[in-house]
């Protein structure tokens, strides 16, 4: 009896002395506090507004071809004009509707380049940063051990002591200098 509670305390050791070193990580609280995916967001949303200006003030031209053209149409309409006046009429109204399907057609081209822009940027903001968490969590890996570290959302339960969220953001933000910082810190050419 004595060699099953020593052979079941040895096996029940070994499975312990095997477990995993786990930790895990928050994406997305990473997202929102690391200064580098910070300050280049702001740049995006810089780029959105900027680019939601010019698509209002493209709009805006479109609402006047359109209003202009309506009132084109309405004035060939009127009954009291002569058909030659009408037929001038139809005539401008036709060019106007073109230049207006025309201006549309860029609009809608314009509105969709755009759109793909600000995408690109925020797609390769998320692999500029993801890159970064993955040699910062590589960094803290090596130095305490941990086998196997996973994004907090795909993990179903973790214990809070597992994790390191925190520390990734501190040192990311401590080996980071602002895009401003470094460019302060560059040499002046001659």
């Amino acid at each position: 009896m004595k060699s099953l509670s020593t052979l079941l305390l040895f096996a029940a050791t070994s499975v312990f002395a095997a477990a995993p070193n786990v930790a895990v990580v928050d994406v997305a609280e990473i997202m929102a506090k690391y200064n580098k995916a910070i300050e280049i967001k702001a740049g995006i949303d810089k780029s959105l507004e900027a680019s939601r200006a010019a698509v209002n003030d493209r709009a805006k031209e479109i609402d006047q071809m359109k209003a202009d053209f309506d009132s084109t149409v309405k004035r060939a309409n009127d009954p009291i004009l002569n058909e030659a006046g009408k037929k001038s009429l139809l005539t401008e109204a036709n060019v106007k509707r073109e230049a207006l399907q025309q201006r549309l057609n860029e609009f809608q081209q314009f509105a969709q380049s755009a759109q793909g822009q600000i995408q690109q940027r925020a797609n390769q903001l998320e692999q500029n940063v993801i890159a970064d968490i993955r040699l910062e969590t590589d960094k803290i890996a090596k130095a305490k051990n941990y086998q196997l570290i996973i994004p907090k959302a795909v993990a179903f339960t973790a214990d809070a002591s597992l994790d390191i969220t925190a520390d990734v953001i501190k040192n990311l933000n401590d080996n980071y200098k602002s895009g401003s910082a470094a460019e302060a810190e560059k040499p002046a050419s001659k």
